[in-house]
């Protein structure tokens, strides 16, 4: 859909996954690969879940759907990690809901989450081609793990590393501090332009 065409949406909804979400779900994992695939990726680099590969998410993971004005716009599935570091293993935006502020909303449900199990540290993988997703996580605190990075995040990546890399040629390890929780926070809110 082109830029004029898209309608900012007035409400977005945070849930767990729900089934009948599913399907929903599986269109965006199409719609988001497609944006890799059309800079380079190959299937095999870049493949959808499939509607199973998403409820599977849920035995380790914390699935987050954003539905804007009652449409699945969004989803996140996120873990608690040793050594006590939140793991992002999925955010995925629609292509026709990015830019509106449901990515940053949908960071800031993990945040309020990790907060409850007193995580400090976010962590992510991201494919350094992926200018928008660079441009996406600078935004909002995410910066690449190195030496002056906190000891939990050294540590985790370290130990993924240990054995066989959990890295693939052409991917980034970020990471980013939970933060403080802001002073009022509300299960639907209205997003801004700026994520």
């Amino acid at each position: 859909m082109s830029d004029e065409k898209r309608v900012r949406p007035k409400k977005v909804r945070f849930t767990k996954l729900q089934e009948a979400q599913l399907p929903f779900l599986v269109q965006l994992e199409q719609a988001t690969a497609a944006m890799y695939h059309d800079i380079g990726f190959d299937a095999a680099e870049v493949p959808p879940r499939s509607a199973s590969d998403i409820t599977g998410l849920v035995q380790r993971h914390s699935v987050i759907v954003a539905e804007a004005d009652h449409e699945v716009a969004a989803y996140a599935a996120w873990r608690d990690e040793s050594p006590g570091v939140g793991y992002v293993e999925e955010l995925a935006v629609a292509p026709d809901y990015q830019r509106f502020g449901i990515g940053r909303a949908l960071v800031d449900q993990i945040r309020t989450e990790a907060r409850e199990l007193k995580i400090r540290e976010l962590v992510l993988r991201m494919w350094d081609r992926a200018d928008w997703a660079k441009a996406f996580y600078a935004k909002l605190g995410f910066a690449v793990v190195d030496a002056s990075s906190p000891a939990k995040v050294r540590s985790w990546v370290d130990d993924k590393n240990s054995g066989r890399p959990m890295l693939r040629p052409g991917e980034l390890v970020l990471w980013a501090p939970v933060g403080e929780a802001p002073k009022e926070e509300d299960d639907e809110e209205e997003v801004s332009d700026d994520g």
